[in-house]
């Protein structure tokens, strides 16, 4: 087939909204002209409207052929998927056997030690210092139990913020207040 052939078929899918057989067509017209800069953009452009889900699943024009050894998974790289599912005693043993397998590899070793930490807590939690919350209760009139909050999670959240700016009385002056804001702000960049 012609390039202007391949290079119109591409431009017809195109049309059709057959985004992945226009894709092909320009690859094959780009392997017999790899220097045309203009049907690469055009290419690219296309590429540009597919969705990301739409290009793993693009069709190939020829099988491809699996590497040797391909379908297995590295010792560090199952570590990670183990990791990733919060399966951290899995993935130190994983990685185990990946630093075994090259003990010089200062990364393997880091790693391996971050999982061994996960997998063995600090301590266990002092639930005897922690404070106590009044049992749950149903509120009058609803049928749901109303959760109690925290005294000190709330003295927290609504306690207002005390610095020596603001214990002072602000100024009634609209203008006064501005100027006092305004020296705030320069006094908090001078120091930052």
């Amino acid at each position: 087939m012609s390039l202007g052939e391949l290079e119109q078929r591409a431009e017809r899918a195109v049309r059709r909204g057959e985004l992945l057989i226009a894709l092909e067509h320009f690859d094959a017209y780009l392997a017999q002209q790899p220097d045309d800069e203009r049907v690469r953009q055009r290419m690219e452009a296309v590429r540009a409207l597919l969705q990301p889900s739409e290009l793993v699943s693009r069709r190939r024009a020829e099988p491809e052929e699996p590497e040797p050894g391909a379908g297995t998974l590295s010792d560090a790289e199952l570590g990670e998927m183990h990791a990733s599912s919060g399966r951290f005693g899995d993935a130190a043993a994983a990685y185990e056997r990946a630093w075994a397998a090259n003990p010089k590899s200062e990364l393997l070793k880091e790693r391996l030690e971050e999982l061994r930490a996960l997998t063995q807590p600090a301590g266990r939690a002092d639930l005897a210092s922690a404070e106590k919350l009044e049992a749950m209760h149903a509120a009058p009139g609803k049928g749901a139990p109303q959760a109690q909050r925290s005294a000190k999670a709330s003295a927290a959240s609504f306690a207002p913020l005390q610095s020596a700016t603001a214990a002072k009385a602000q100024p009634k002056d609209k203008v006064t207040l501005l100027e006092e804001l305004l020296e705030r702000v320069r006094s908090s960049r001078r120091t930052a």
